[in-house]
């Protein structure tokens, strides 16, 4: 898709989404597959990573993507907000569950991966750690740090939280398979397929060809510590594979 400017998003009306550019941010990524699979057309913008963006900000209250405006209503920015407009615009291919009980689970399962303290979170807690321990580290890092609300002791327990997060969706999976649905909720594709696909980009990168991270970039999402590489069960990593492949647009665009 091509890119268009801040300005221009935020003059037109009807969906436009706005994502990081030059690194697989997963809100993002996720939010533009979901858009892509209900068949929904929008604008893309980009923002630059630890940037100002001032006119985002303004516009927006945020610096960062993903934000997401519809028409004259205000931008959002949140990852459950973003999936509740695209519900609301496109219900003829629901992500959610339209069962109480399937509902809540899928939207439990999806604040593990992209809520607060969730999968996202900590990874991020974890990849800004070693910058945050230098005498003054880089001003993106720190400006991206504040946003997660980094302190050593949090980023001290991100990669045991990952991991138990990552043992969580590999039994929930398993016990999926085992009753025959290739989806980690109910009987269908649900939105948290497409969470754990983009979200599993930022701990294991696909190749180069896929997830086409610039090259002074890709060593830091590269560095994986044992323990969490061994929780990128196999099947974990079939169902992110075979997510890509079917629904997103690959090789990814930021």
């Amino acid at each position: 898709m091509e890119f268009i400017g801040i300005e221009d998003a935020i003059a037109r009306d009807g969906l436009r989404l706005v994502i990081v550019r030059n690194t697989p941010s997963p809100w993002g990524q996720a939010a533009k597959a979901m858009m892509e699979y209900k068949g929904l057309d929008f604008a893309l913008a980009g923002q630059e990573p630890g940037g100002e963006n001032s006119e985002l900000l303004a516009w927006s209250g945020v610096n960062s993507g993903p934000v997401v405006a519809w028409n004259d209503e205000p931008p959002i920015n949140r990852w459950d907000d973003i999936l509740m407009l695209i519900e609301r615009l496109a219900p003829g291919r629901p992500l959610l569950p339209q069962d109480r009980a399937g509902r809540v689970r899928a939207l439990g399962l999806a604040h593990e991966i992209c809520g607060e303290l969730g999968l996202g979170w900590n990874r991020r807690l974890e990849l800004f750690h070693p910058a945050m321990q230098m005498d003054e580290p880089p001003p993106p890092v720190q400006s991206m740090a504040r946003k997660y609300r980094y302190n050593p002791e949090e980023a001290a327990l991100a990669v045991e939280r990952q991991v138990a997060t990552l043992e969580l969706l590999h039994a929930e999976l398993e016990a999926q398979r085992a009753r025959g649905c290739a989806y980690f909720v109910g009987d269908l594709l649900s939105a948290v397929d497409f969470y754990w696909a983009a979200f599993s980009t930022i701990i294991k990168l696909p190749p180069p060809a896929d997830v086409p991270v610039p090259d002074d970039f890709r060593p830091m999402f590269e560095i994986l510590p044992p323990e969490l590489d061994r929780a990128m069960t196999p099947l974990l990593l079939e169902h992110r594979d075979r997510m890509l492949r079917d629904h997103f647009r690959i090789p990814m665009e930021f």
